[in-house]
């Protein structure tokens, strides 16, 4: 990840395993959960899938959200939740850029 995607000390945080293509990122783990720096490099469609509970706020860029039937748009600044198990999907734009905190399951 260069500087121009984040600063240039999250180069130091661990690479994040993101397993869908044109999308790269920094991630920090906690026993509470972890907190994602995420960039899309290319336009990218995340599937529709699920997990723990979810905030995010978009950094850059613009994303479509489609959450329960709804499609709602979120640019720079704009933040959303996403309750634990609901199923999901987003529509990121090249040069999209979130910050994510996944809370761990407590479970």
């Amino acid at each position: 990840m260069s500087e121009t995607v984040f600063p240039p000390n999250l180069d130091s945080f661990t690479k994040a395993e993101i397993p869908i293509a044109g999308l790269v990122g920094r991630v920090v783990n906690s026993d509470c959960g972890k907190i994602n720096f995420i960039h899309a490099e290319t336009d990218v469609v995340v599937p529709m899938h699920h997990h723990g509970a979810q905030w995010g706020m978009v950094l850059e860029g613009a994303m479509e959200l489609i959450m329960g039937g709804k499609t709602e748009t979120y640019r720079r600044g704009d933040t959303h939740y996403i309750p634990a198990g609901v199923d999901h999907e987003a529509k990121l734009q090249a040069g999209w850029k979130g910050l994510y905190i996944f809370l761990q399951d407590p479970s």
